[in-house]
């Protein structure tokens, strides 16, 4: 008797004891962007997002070329990692060659401020300055935001046009439409919070547009797989 009570308060003593939550399992989506200017392929982005815990870090890669009579008449090629924590900023690192014209890049968040470099000039910004890299709809509600590639702080203005279809891999979605102006002039379609299409004007005055790509991929690592 005294052992089936000991095994029964064994059991209640268990059942007692709450479930530990589980952190979710990390995230990594892959997005591609085909660039066209004036209708013709001239380059790619790739965002590559790695979400863990609170923490998301996000890597562009982005290279661009325009042959004119098969001489490379112009060409651009950027990279940079960012980095949040539970929803706020945290450092961004950039360098960029912009036809010849490099810019390296480095700002991280302190307290009351932001901490720039830019080409080996150090400088403090405004602590609510984000780097403008729209890779999702958090930069829609911002006033300022610092050129990812020039690294010079910017003022900007946010338009809300609505929904709109936009072709997306052969498939016509429902995409929010955004227009940026001010100090740096775009138009963003998200899907959801995922971009799915940029635009702006070159300094030609062509027409440049980033599609997200069909080779696009949301990749999950195996713990992620293994918990579905």
């Amino acid at each position: 008797m005294l052992r089936k009570l000991t095994i029964l308060l064994g059991v209640l003593a268990t059942a007692a004891v709450p479930a530990v939550a589980q952190p979710a399992p990390p995230e990594k989506d892959r997005h591609v962007f085909d660039i066209f200017r004036d209708g013709s392929k001239i380059g790619t982005e790739v965002v590559e997002i790695d979400k863990n815990g609170d923490t998301t870090k996000i890597k562009f890669t982005t290279h661009i070329s325009v042959v004119v009579m098969f001489i490379q008449a112009y060409h651009f090629d950027h990279s940079a990692t960012e980095t949040w924590s539970g929803g706020h900023f945290v450092s961004f690192k950039s360098s960029t060659d912009d036809n010849g014209t490099k810019h390296e890049v480095s700002a991280v968040a302190k307290k009351d401020a932001v901490d720039l470099v830019v080409d080996g000039k150090e400088s403090e910004a405004s602590a609510d300055l984000v780097p403008a890299s729209w890779w999702c709809t958090d930069f829609v509600t911002r006033t300022d935001v610092l050129n990812a590639e020039t690294g010079q702080p910017a003022s900007i203005k946010v338009t809300d046009l609505g929904e709109e279809p936009v072709v997306e891999n052969g498939t016509t979605i429902q995409a929010h439409h955004y227009k940026v102006s001010g100090d740096i002039n775009r138009d963003l379609w998200f899907d959801g919070d995922n971009l799915v299409r940029l635009k702006l004007l070159g300094s030609d005055h062509s027409t440049i547009v980033s599609d997200l790509a069909p080779d696009s991929e949301a990749a999950h690592s195996p713990d992620s797989e293994a918990a579905h």
